[in-house]
């Protein structure tokens, strides 16, 4: 089967915490890996979304944590609704080509 991971940055304005975190990461920025796997398909090309993963670094050590991608798409609403700059959260599921599952 084969797997194809996207790339891309997330910023948060202000401190956050989601679910598996130890601790609240700073507002920053974060890189985020889309993996995905082809589905044998007849007809289409097919992809369907496997892991979301956030990169979390801090104090010269890097954390890989598996997120849920709707948990994420939610933190980054709730930064943005709280800061001066505000996004559609359509333009946030574009960029981060996340998918409910």
């Amino acid at each position: 089967m084969m797997t194809r991971t996207s790339h891309s940055t997330v910023s948060f304005q202000r401190p956050f915490r989601l679910e598996g975190m130890d601790a609240a990461a700073p507002a920053g920025s974060y890189k985020v890996d889309l993996e995905e796997e082809r589905l044998d398909t007849l007809t289409t090309e097919v992809w369907r979304q496997t892991a979301v993963i956030l990169q979390i670094a801090t104090a010269g050590v890097t954390e890989y944590l598996t997120v849920d991608p709707q948990a994420l798409r939610d933190a980054i609403l709730r930064d943005r609704n709280d800061s001066v700059d505000t996004a559609q959260p359509r333009e946030t599921r574009q960029t981060l080509r996340l998918r409910r599952q």
